[in-house]
């Protein structure tokens, strides 16, 4: 049994329209997070209850 009308054309799903957005999509998430990543918005400052400690040798 068939479904719809046979003489119906189909419409295009679109895959490589879908291909190549999901592809431009993850190459701009990517570049967006290694800005994001680089950025220096946060500063090198620890945070103030932070407190970072060296340990140094004893002779």
């Amino acid at each position: 049994m068939m479904l719809g009308r046979p003489g119906r054309p189909r419409d295009p799903i679109g895959v490589l329209v879908m291909l190549v957005a999901l592809v431009v999509a993850a190459f701009v998430g990517a570049t967006a997070g290694l800005i994001w990543q680089s950025a220096d918005g946060f500063g090198d400052e620890p945070p103030a209850d932070e407190v970072l400690t060296t340990e140094t040798a004893s002779s």
